[in-house]
């Protein structure tokens, strides 16, 4: 099941520790688990990354942590 984007940006807002409107990896990973309510470690959020073009030198916006999310889900990895 794919999420909403709704779902998706709240995930995103929880996932968002320090509220810079971006997330690190260790924020995608919480926002990842937020999402799907699984465990998930921070080596899959790097490739699903680096499968997206994103960049992990550097925290994702929301366009970016959707890629991400999609990706994911198009894999069966969430």
């Amino acid at each position: 099941m794919q999420a909403s984007e709704d779902e998706i940006k709240r995930a995103f807002q929880s996932g968002d520790d320090d509220g810079d409107d971006t997330l690190s990896v260790s924020e995608a990973v919480h926002a990842v688990e937020n999402l799907t309510g699984r465990s998930v470690d921070s080596s899959t959020i790097e490739s699903a990354c680096a499968s997206c073009g994103v960049s992990t030198s550097r925290e994702m916006d929301f366009d970016e942590f959707i890629q991400v999310v999609r990706h994911l889900e198009s894999n069966n990895e969430l």
